[in-house]
């Protein structure tokens, strides 16, 4: 709902991108609403295993394919997102996280992380993303777990994020603007005063300035404007 027109009864032109109308069943008035379900500061969580390289639901239900075996990769297309670092989930550690916003096949907002060793694939997916002069929001990513084994003790291995990505619906990319654009997109358990970010997408919470890329190598640091 717009938060300047509180009844959502519809004026004319005033249907946003991500609005639908439907009549009120109180008071037989036209109204809008998103096409996009949101509790603000709450998304719907997936969550990505690095131990097994599954996805899942709030940690408990596992993400499968029409087999029920689980899935091998995941896409999205981003709303907002950040890369940020901070210690986290009763972490000690100070780690380095990608938190990324997008809407489910259920038109649900929901919230993906990944942190360190990810982040860092990330950071390889980005650079030519950069260079032809896009931004994430206007990507479908799409991820794809790889088991890796340590050098050091090969009993020991994990599953990392390789990225790849197309490009998105820009009829898409507009409804997820202007409904960012509208809203306070963030997770309340992972906002933090003492988050230090590299990047932040420019509707990231609604955040007034454009985003500051910062890549991983000391001497290559670059700003550019996020979607």
């Amino acid at each position: 709902m717009n938060s300047s027109n509180p009844s959502g009864i519809i004026q004319s032109g005033n249907l946003k991108s991500y609005q639908i109308e439907r009549v009120d069943e109180e008071t037989g008035a036209m109204v809008a609403e998103s096409k996009f379900l949101y509790l603000e500061g709450h998304p719907r969580e997936y969550r990505f295993n690095g131990q097994n390289g599954q996805f899942n639901l709030y940690g408990e239900r596992i993400l499968t394919d029409s087999n029920g075996k689980p899935i091998t990769e995941f896409s999205f297309q981003p709303i907002a997102y950040r890369i940020f670092e901070d210690t986290l989930f009763t972490r000690s550690d100070q780690e380095v996280w990608a938190e990324f916003f997008f809407v489910d096949a259920d038109n649900c907002v929901a919230s993906l992380m990944f942190n360190n060793t990810s982040v860092s694939e990330l950071y390889r997916m980005m650079q030519p993303v950069f260079y032809e002069r896009k931004t994430l929001c206007d990507l479908i990513i799409t991820v794809k777990p790889e088991k890796v084994t340590s050098k050091v003790d090969t009993g020991k291995s994990w599953y990392i994020s390789r990225f790849s990505y197309r490009t998105g619906s820009e009829e898409l990319v507009k409804e997820y603007r202007d409904f960012a654009r509208d809203h306070h997109l963030y997770r309340a358990e992972t906002l933090t005063d003492s988050a230090l970010h590299r990047i932040v997408s420019k509707y990231y919470n609604r955040l007034p300035e454009p985003e500051v890329v910062s890549l991983p190598e000391p001497s290559k640091e670059l700003a550019s404007k996020a979607a």
